[in-house]
């Protein structure tokens, strides 16, 4: 006669005759959290990175970090950082040669490009996100090894130790078995172990169990209602839309077959596992409808991308005797279709590196066309000469201006901007670039002597913020701790917005925060409370602010300096600690060391939930 155990290996069934006896049961579940997180991730559709320019791989990079965690994006960050890469080496070398061409030194050529550090600034956030999680992670496994030796030790005790009734024995045999379900992953190095000695206790078990009929008729009575709810489920898999979703949570109902529906009386297991088996065929007959359809797309996608590339080869065959706004007409279409392909899926895998060869083939070759045409076209110092041109005017809508921060802002740009603009016509060159030069100077010279005109408005600020304490004094918050922190938050977003006093009345701040202080610790905060609190206040504080990019990535770095810092002085305290010897255990000094130790671990935890939550700021939420 068919038993489970003989298919055990064609489906993900379940070896009857000694229950969960094999530890390579557990372990092959363990190893399937990982392949299920690999799923995920390849879940996040990779792109062809090699096509995008700089500005799209850079909000790439930022939407895959703000929009998914970040031990899902490895692959997709490592393709952009090395598009990103090969387009710096490309981009250098056009640049070169071109420099080389117009009579340049080589020892003079230098490639300077904001782009970089654009991307850099990213990809460190990647990598700082990245190790925090695994800090996260690497905590939690020891959290969960710590859980599961706790189940093996309750689990040698219930069969060695036996104090409860049979109903109780089986109640918390069934509480262990759920919990080692839901305990998650532990550390690699711990595992083989770990499970071996579960399942070895857990044979011990079900030994013992087979002296006790009473036992064992409960238990078979609970493994099968969690068979007949597996089937169930099973059977609504077999009409959920996202074949996807339906494969993956077969595999986790098999492996919740294995660890919590066995053993049940040895009538009924042929049966329900036949009537489990075949709705697992089902719904793996429905994987080929999966493939089919990725199949079909596939085909689609080659063939509309096939036509897109001998589009572009045709605009690039008819381009001899095309004029400056035919070329743009085409270069508006190539661009089109560049965008077109980019967004269409992918092709088979037989198909797609000849497709993207043909790709990148195609539109180098308008390229080369279209730069030979611009190359001796005059216009484009005419071009250059109209772009420095609408700088020049921006730098005199400024010159006079009192916007000290937005100005410098602006006049940087323009000044960095004009760099990066080509030749202009050389009997223009001296007189634009003298003019541009004098104007910026101009704002300048007004900046370096601001100071004396904000005095005045200073000591303004100073009175304001005088009568605004005396009125502070006077408040009475509410008794309800939500409605307080709110009007708290109210007075200083108001006194914050006052503005800045004279440099040797600063003091005024510490007596506002003095008194801010006290009526906050009438409030009676936790430090969770209090901290919570504090980063809200800031990151409202970022939202409505128009600068608020700028006040984010200011106080990330801020936490960052106060993670590092705690860190190395966490590290010394440690290296001070081998400094005594065993005689010293009960050491005044020794014990102070200790506890500087655990309130500093304290900080750098906040510090570090700090940082996350900075990073999770959604600034357009």
């Amino acid at each position: 006669m068919s038993t489970e155990m003989d298919n055990l290996h064609n489906a993900d069934g379940e070896n009857q005759s000694k229950p969960i006896s094999t530890s390579n049961s557990e372990n092959e579940s363990y190893k399937t959290e990982e392949t299920n997180s690999n799923e995920k991730e390849s879940q996040i559709s990779l792109k062809d990175y090699e096509t995008f320019s700089f500005d799209v791989l850079i909000n790439e990079a930022k939407t895959l970090l703000s929009k998914y965690p970040v031990q899902e994006i490895r692959e997709h960050f490592n393709q952009i950082r090395d598009a990103f890469k090969n387009k710096l080496e490309t981009e250098e070398a056009i640049k070169k040669k071109a420099f080389l061409e117009e009579g340049g030194n080589e020892l003079d050529f230098r490639y300077e490009t904001s782009y970089r550090e654009k991307f850099n600034t990213v990809y460190s956030d990647y990598k700082n996100q990245l190790a925090i999680y695994h800090k996260q992670n690497e905590k939690k496994e020891g959290d969960n090894l710590t859980e599961r030796l706790a189940i093996i030790d309750e689990l040698k005790a219930l069969y060695q130790e036996p104090s409860d009734s049979s109903a109780g024995m089986f109640k918390k045999f069934r509480e262990l078995k759920t919990r080692w379900h839901n305990a998650g992953r532990i550390p690699s190095k711990d595992a083989e172990n770990i499970f071996k000695n579960y399942f070895f206790h857990l044979d011990n078990f079900y030994t013992y169990l087979d002296m006790n009929k009473e036992l064992q008729t409960l238990d078979y009575a609970h493994n099968l209602e969690v068979r007949y709810s597996i089937i169930k489920r099973a059977e609504e898999l077999i009409n959920e839309p996202n074949v996807q979703k339906a494969l993956n949570e077969l595999q986790y109902l098999h492996r919740l077959w294995k660890e919590e529906a066995v053993p049940v009386q040895e009538d009924l297991r042929e049966p329900t596992w036949q009537q489990f088996k075949e709705l697992t065929n089902k719904i793996h007959d429905r994987k080929s409808e999966l493939n089919e359809r990725i199949k079909k797309e596939q085909v689609e996608n080659l063939e509309r991308k096939v036509e897109i590339i001998a589009r572009i080869n045709e605009i690039t065959a008819k381009s001899n005797s095309k004029s400056h706004g035919d070329w743009q007409k085409s270069i508006a279409e190539v661009n089109s279709l560049r965008e077109s392909f980019i967004s269409l899926g992918r092709v088979s895998k037989d198909k797609n590196a000849k497709t993207w060869d043909d790709f990148k083939e195609a539109t180098r070759a308008f390229n080369h066309v279209k730069n030979d045409f611009y190359k001796n076209l005059k216009t484009e110092q005419q071009v250059n000469l109209e772009k420095k041109l609408a700088l020049l005017e921006i730098a005199k809508e400024h010159a006079e201006s009192t916007d000290w921060n937005h100005s410098v802002s602006v006049i940087k740009k323009i000044q960095n901007d004009w760099k990066h603009i080509g030749h202009v016509p050389r009997k223009n060159s001296d007189k634009i670039w003298k003019e541009f030069k004098e104007t910026c100077n101009k704002f300048f010279d007004r900046y370096k002597k601001r100071h004396e005109q904000d005095n005045e408005e200073l000591e303004n600020n100073y009175a304001k913020k005088v009568y605004f304490i005396s009125e502070f004094k006077k408040i009475t918050i509410s008794d309800d701790k939500e409605i307080a922190l709110k009007e708290l938050q109210d007075y200083k977003n108001q006194w914050n917005g006052i503005g800045k006093v004279p440099a040797d009345k600063s003091d005024i701040s510490q007596e506002f925060n003095t008194i801010y202080n006290s009526f906050l610790s009438k409030l009676n905060l936790s430090k969770s409370e209090l901290n919570d609190y504090e980063v809200q206040a800031f990151v409202n504080k970022v939202k409505s602010q128009g600068n608020g990019g700028n006040l984010l990535d200011e106080e990330i770095k801020k936490t960052r300096k106060v993670i590092d810092d705690l860190e190395k002085e966490i590290n010394q305290l440690d290296n001070n600690v081998h400094f005594f010897s065993n005689a010293d255990k009960n050491s005044p000094l020794l014990k102070d060391v200790y506890k500087q130790i655990d309130e500093k671990r304290k900080k750098l935890t906040e510090a570090e939930i700090k940082l996350k939550a900075l990073f999770n700021v959604d600034l357009n939420d």
